[in-house]
């Protein structure tokens, strides 16, 4: 982290900053610095070299049906959602997120490899990294490339570099901690000042008002940049470089230090986007309940079209 140059902001950043060591249902105020975070996503070479580990499978039936992960442990992001109305999507309360984790053998100090669907999907992966991350468990990572990056790296059965072996002591050295939630209530006090740069991260069509997967009403958070999370792949269905997502930012007017808030319908692909983002540095922050919530609320506003 750099070393702040005026002390009253020096000050000003801890207070911020300890809000966040707070449960997410307290509703902790998004910091305008730029949080100290860990990669949220690894290179099979990479993730694999870590001396000890454990697999989270999050891919859809048929794809872990047909390639089966030996030792992994299957579990999808609604395990750890809410499911009723109008809490569809909200991660559960921490403490029961946390007891389900450990029932299934995790603790908070192991490494946990996250295999999703990758382009094919919805960016599952993220939001189990995500979810696991908000309850502590903060050496969590998505397999970059999802399960075929995966198998070509089982098939080299080759010892990792010693420089991989290095940069892996590095991720677990950091330890901080810093919520990457945010709630409803302070995006819609942030609106008419537009404290935040919100992302639309669905489709296109969904930016401009269909409702294909249950949203009570049609359109976008007034302010919101469509910025679907596909584009964030290329084109061997990997995640874009760091400078690639740089210049797509700029182009959306995107600024770095800026908090971003990333939405979508039910906070799974807007938290895959996150942790790009916040990966290459940026200040983005999910909202689980998107728009099965916000959509849900009349009074709340919303726009359509482009």
């Amino acid at each position: 982290m750099k070393v702040l140059r005026c002390y009253g902001i020096y000050l000003f950043f801890f207070s911020l900053l300890g809000a966040f060591f707070g449960e997410p249902s307290a509703g902790p105020s998004v910091p305008l610095t730029k949080p100290l975070d860990s990669p949220w996503f690894l290179s099979a070479e990479l993730a694999l070299s870590l001396p000890k580990y454990k697999i989270l499978d999050t891919r859809s039936s048929l794809p872990r049906l047909k390639n089966k992960v030996s030792g992994a442990v299957v579990l999808s992001w609604e395990d750890l959602s809410r499911t009723e109305t109008p809490n569809k999507g909200d991660l559960l309360e921490l403490k029961l997120v946390r007891k389900k984790l450990n029932d299934l053998g995790l603790k908070q100090d192991d490494n946990v490899l996250v295999l999703g669907d990758g382009n094919s999907g919805w960016g599952e992966e993220g939001r189990i990294v995500w979810s696991l991350r908000e309850a502590g468990f903060k050496q969590t990572y998505w397999i970059d490339g999802g399960y075929s990056s995966y198998e070509k790296q089982i098939q080299k059965k080759t010892n990792p570099k010693p420089e991989t072996l290095a940069n892996n002591s590095q991720l677990a050295k950091n330890k901080t901690h810093v919520s990457a939630a945010i709630f409803k209530d302070e995006i819609l006090k942030g609106l008419p000042s537009k404290q935040h740069q919100i992302l639309d991260t669905r489709e296109p069509r969904e930016f401009t008002g269909a409702t294909p997967y249950g949203e009570s009403r049609g359109g976008h958070i007034p302010g919101a940049k469509s910025f679907f999370y596909q584009e964030l792949f290329d084109a061997k269905g990997n995640v874009k470089s760091k400078s690639e997502v740089d210049v797509y930012l700029k182009q959306l007017g995107i600024q770095k230090e800026k908090p971003i808030v990333a939405y979508c319908t039910g906070g799974v692909r807007s938290a895959f986007v996150v942790g790009i983002l916040r990966t290459y540095g940026y200040n983005a922050y999910n909202y689980a309940g998107s728009m099965w919530e916000w959509s849900n609320d009349p009074k709340l506003p919303l726009e359509t079209g482009n």
